[in-house]
Order: C-alpha cells, then structure tokens, then sequence
C-alpha cells in the first residue's frame, strides 16, 4: 500500500507548551480546534492552510487590542513550532 504523502506520524504543533485558549475569540478556538483535529489524523497538508489563517486572524485580533501579543506569540511557538 503507498504511503500518502499528504500524511505524517509526527506531531504537527509542540504539545510541550501548555496553554488556555478559553479566553480568546471564537473563531481563534475554532481555528485551534481544527488543527488539532488535523493534528490527530497527520494532515500536514490542510493544518498548514490552516494554520496561515490561524496567524493571519491572531494578527488581526492583536492590532484590535483583543488579544495580547503574548497570547499571538504562544499560538505562534505553540501551532507553528517556530523557534
């Protein structure tokens, strides 16, 4: 059987970091939801299409003052694994 190579058995965001998204807006917790789900199946693909909205939303809630830019930075090292 071919392996799909849309598909990884590796974890796709750092599960090492703790953090409460109960506090943020709807629609980041959606978003983080999702790639989790992604997360759980290997769907590399589809978790980093997401996960550009997910930055790109973070942002937006950022410059409105609705989030902190602690928060924007843990989602960032968190989903995105950036170092």
């Amino acid at each position: 059987m071919k392996k799909d190579p849309f598909k990884t058995d590796k974890p796709l965001f750092d599960r090492s970091i703790k953090f409460d998204i109960s506090h943020l807006p709807k629609d980041i917790i959606e978003l983080i939801k999702l790639l989790e789900e992604y997360d759980k199946v290997g769907d590399w693909f589809n978790y980093d299409i997401k996960f550009d909205e997910l930055e790109i939303t973070a942002k937006s809630y950022v410059i409105s003052n609705t989030i902190s830019e602690s928060d924007y930075n843990t989602i960032l090292y968190k989903y995105g694994s950036l170092m």
